[in-house]
């Protein structure tokens, strides 16, 4: 009723090739479809997208007839056109170009474009609950085992030693692993789901209402006659956006209906992995390898049944109100692009996946670890990090979650905390105990995580270590283009023989002329006239660099050359190569950063 780069490592060097003054910096995401060539083009395609979107609108409202046609209705049309114009721009700016947003009709849903995503996101959740729990239960049995005949008889120090470990696994995987892993699937260009604005999805109440009725289309002022007023309009706005926001809270993990998903998901695996009657499920070995699988596997249910339901129009869709007095189904997310100018990641780039984005992780891994020795700030940090906020916090997820799997399981027992004498290692009570701890394991570390927050000081100092960097790296540029200047144009003086003018006073002196160089001398002069126009531009090509300092080489390397070996053109040499060096180091960054173009 109401308006309401993937190229390979062979043509690294062909990229290296430009210099320029701007250092990438990750760019804000952006959403994907079609991706083009350049960000000129994506601008271009927005706006197309808009006029067309725009044109529907108005041939719809055109093609109605008014109900009672006035001069005042065809002003509060135009006022409510107006309004509308903004909330088109809005949402194609939202969705982008490509996504099929229509100003009447459902969209589609992102569905199997979603699907690279959704695995990414699989992996993430298998890793991190591979990592905390599995690792503290094998340090427990190994601990056991090593002083104690049953390994069912936990005593305070083992769960300290099993919460210790577990925190320490924690804190890799949290501060330094998955941090790695997004920032290479951002350099990868890996799209991932976003919410879309509740405030885009239902806008704010317009300045007009429209009515189409049988009879045809109707402007009124709010609260006119028998009009809604705007307390009324805004009280029905904020119902809706508090929908959308409950949905999209939901399917990211963040409500009160997921609280128990994923912790009764990780109970009833581990649960289950104790079912098994052999003793070896018990060793370090078997207890790392069967937790690691259930917790991660749950991991995997849980973010698959989630962001699937992004993907999918029954839960990752909702109706609002259309901007023609009906309604249409809105997707509530997006997949959004670290870089819209590039093309997303795709499935034909997961064959790079073992050999080399593997080895960016454990690279850009490590080089979160040294940031957190790079001061003595950095070192506290890093302790707190690790000893509060992961180690200590397990060692008390540890103990309560022990403590309620023994309680719960009581029972089963007699009423006995302990194991009683001749239990089976696969009875009921311990099946029950193990699911009630991994459970109370998970629902509080969750809490705590929410409590304390994550630590990103480490990726904040890298990102500022690799910005000065880059900032090194162009001033070092810049000053070799100011050294390079003057011997520049000296040298091409120098090879380009007498003038006509020259020559001619050498005759009246009765002196030799200076002889013209030879080929060399003229490949040299040149090149060094190519470096010199690239240099006025501020864009230096390696390879202009090479040909002048091999045409160097070449000339020094025959005596009638007529290239000098003097003092000026081995400083041209060294500065040749500290240009090619900071050229060379700056080009790679840009790439570690952003991606290859």
């Amino acid at each position: 009723m109401l308006g309401g780069s993937h190229r390979s490592e062979s043509s690294q060097s062909s990229d290296a090739t430009l210099y320029t003054a701007q250092i990438a910096s990750p760019p804000p995401e952006t959403e994907t479809s079609d991706v083009p060539a350049a960000a000129a083009t994506y601008a271009e395609r927005s706006t197309a997208a808009a006029a067309e979107v725009k044109a529907q609108l108005r041939a719809r409202l055109d093609a109605l007839p008014f109900a009672a046609p006035s001069e005042e209705q065809a002003a509060l049309q135009a006022s409510y056109l107006e309004w509308a114009d903004a909330r088109v721009q809005e949402r194609i700016t939202a969705f982008g170009p490509g996504a099929g947003y229509r100003a009447v009709g459902d969209m589609k849903p992102e569905g199997t474009k979603a699907t690279l995503p959704i695995v990414y996101e699989c992996l993430r959740a298998f890793i991190t609950g591979a990592m905390r729990n599995p690792i503290g239960l094998a340090t427990a049995a190994a601990y056991v085992g090593a002083h104690a005949a049953d390994e069912e008889q936990l005593s305070a120090a083992t769960l300290a030693l099993a919460g210790a470990t577990a925190g320490t696994a924690s804190y890799t995987g949290d501060t330094l692993l998955i941090p790695a892993m997004d920032r290479r699937a951002r350099v990868a260009n890996l799209p991932r789901f976003q919410a879309i604005d509740p405030k885009i999805l239902v806008p704010d109440p317009p300045p007009v209402i429209l009515e189409v009725t049988a009879g045809g289309k109707r402007f009124r002022r709010l609260g006119e006659n028998s009009a809604p007023t705007l307390a009324e309009l805004k009280a029905q706005t904020y119902d809706r956006r508090l929908g959308i926001t409950q949905r999209q809270a939901t399917l990211e993990d963040r409500s009160l209906d997921t609280l128990l998903l994923k912790p009764a998901i990780d109970g009833g695996f581990n649960g289950a992995r104790r079912s098994g009657s052999a003793r070896g499920l018990l060793t370090p070995a078997g207890q790392l390898g069967l937790s690691a699988l259930a917790s991660g596997g749950a991991g995997i249910v849980q973010k698959a049944l989630l962001e699937t339901g992004k993907a999918v129009a029954r839960t990752g869709q909702m109706s609002v109100p259309d901007l023609l007095g009906g309604q249409q189904r809105l997707n509530l997310f997006v997949l959004a692009l670290p870089d819209k100018t590039r093309r997303p990641a795709q499935w034909s780039d997961a064959v790079h996946f073992p050999p080399r984005y593997l080895l960016e992780i454990g690279k850009e891994a490590l080089a979160l670890a040294r940031q957190g020795f790079t001061s003595a700030n950095a070192v506290v940090t890093t302790a707190r990090d690790l000893l509060a906020r992961h180690m200590l916090s397990n060692v008390l997820v540890t103990f309560a979650s022990v403590g309620a799997g023994h309680m719960i399981a009581s029972p089963l027992r007699g009423w006995s905390n302990l194991p009683v004498a001749g239990e089976l290692i696969n009875s009921k009570a311990v099946v029950v105990q193990q699911a009630i701890q991994t459970l109370f394991s998970d629902m509080l570390w969750n809490a705590l995580k929410a409590k304390n927050g994550a630590n990103t000081s480490q990726a904040a100092r890298l990102d500022n270590e690799r910005a000065a960097l880059a900032a090194e790296h162009q001033r070092t540029i810049e000053r070799a283009f100011e050294a390079l200047a003057e011997p520049v144009d000296q040298t091409i003086v120098r090879l380009s023989g007498p003038t006509l003018a020259e020559a001619e006073r050498a005759m009246e002196e009765g002196v030799r002329a200076a002889p013209r160089p030879g080929p060399l001398g003229q490949t040299l002069r040149m090149a060094l006239e190519t470096l010199r126009t690239e240099i006025g531009r501020q864009s230096v090509s390696i390879a202009t660099i090479d040909a002048v300092r091999t045409a160097l080489r070449e000339g020094w390397s025959q005596t009638l050359s007529g290239v000098p070996r003097d003092a000026a053109t081995q400083a041209l040499y060294g500065e040749l190569q500290t240009l090619k060096r900071a050229l060379h180091d700056s080009e790679e960054l840009r790439q570690w950063q952003s991606g290859r173009a």
